[in-house]
């Protein structure tokens, strides 16, 4: 380790299996996770005193120390290309809908690290007065609708309480559904051992609210699944804790017992190079908002499509491709 300021982190049960790459993007915000990578690369830092890789797994109690991390500075930039960022799938006279990234919130973070969609909507459409009407999860990617001004925001934010805004998601989750349609309900309230996290409750409970997910086998696989999701509530993480609960979390969504896709689990000759960790086919969790469908403030139908992004369009072909051999 070189000399330096230290920063100390102890990752915690709701962090157990994380990698260290994304510990540090999550205990430090606002930094790069290129700068982070370089960071550990060049030996600044060590869990429980030891130099370890970036993509190394971290245990409950682990200790990671940062030296020379210069301060994060402003929150990230919000105009430009950070703009340019963000696809327009479509536009009426009331409504945008932007193809939102992966890894960027919906809205502001609490610490102001990352001012998210929310600070981007002047860049976006600097004459509009651009509204959101409803979220993403920060990792989730695919339609986010956008209101223009407050009567179309009203509008829109009837529908989806109403229930009358369709939504379709995909998902890539551990395991084959038995049946392969099925649905889900149950209750979602607050996890009392994880603040920000859910739970969910097989009958009604205080502070806890009715959801229910529609469920579709889109292709499966031999230890993984793509699933069509059609939530008819809008409950925060309801599809991550409704696929996890049903005993088939998705990939990559560590909060919610997810695990990486890992390339020797799909491909059977797979051999790892001594010393080098396995790195993950997607670095992020493997849930899309595909399709929304919605009626606009004139009454006409609108339908949004998001293509699937690369990284997951890239897992799924090789899933494809190395399938057919664990048959």
């Amino acid at each position: 380790m070189k000399s330096g300021k230290q920063q100390v982190f102890v990752v915690e049960a709701a962090q157990r299996g994380i990698r260290l790459a994304d510990f540090l993007a999550s205990s430090l915000p606002g930094h790069r996770a290129l700068a982070l990578r370089e960071l550990v690369a060049r030996g600044h830092v060590s869990v429980n005193g030891e130099e370890q890789l970036a993509n190394a797994r971290l245990r409950v109690g682990d200790v990671v120390i940062v030296a020379d991390v210069a301060p994060a500075g402003r929150p990230r930039a919000v105009g430009g290309d950070r703009a340019a960022a963000l696809p327009v799938l479509v536009e009426t006279a009331t409504a945008l809908v932007i193809a939102k990234p992966a890894g960027v919130p919906t809205v502001p973070t609490r610490d102001g690290a990352d001012a998210g969609v929310h600070g981007r909507l002047h860049d976006l459409r600097p004459d509009d007065d651009l509204r959101i009407v409803h979220r993403l999860d920060r990792d989730t990617s695919g339609c986010l609708l956008l209101a223009k001004g407050l009567q179309a925001a009203q509008h829109f934010d009837a529908a989806f309480q109403e229930g009358a805004m369709r939504k379709t998601y995909v998902a890539l989750v551990h395991g084959v559904p038995a049946a392969p349609e099925f649905e889900v309900d149950l209750w979602l309230g607050p996890d009392p051992r994880r603040p920000g996290k859910v739970v969910a409750s097989a009958t009604e409970q205080r502070g806890f609210r009715s959801a229910h997910t529609e469920v579709r086998v889109r292709r499966a696989y031999a230890g993984h699944a793509l699933l069509e999701l059609r939530p008819t509530t809008g409950r925060g993480h309801q599809l991550r804790v409704h696929l996890a609960s049903s005993g088939h979390p998705i990939v990559g969504d560590l909060g919610y017992g997810g695990q990486p896709l890992l390339l020797s689990e799909i491909k059977t000759d797979y051999k790892l190079r001594p010393g080098v960790a396995e790195r993950a086919l997607v670095g992020r969790m493997f849930l899309h908002a595909e399709r929304l469908q919605f009626v606009d403030v004139d009454g006409a139908a609108v339908v949004a499509e998001a293509p699937l992004p690369p990284e997951l369009d890239t897992a799924l072909r090789k899933l494809d491709r190395f399938d057919a051999t664990r048959r």
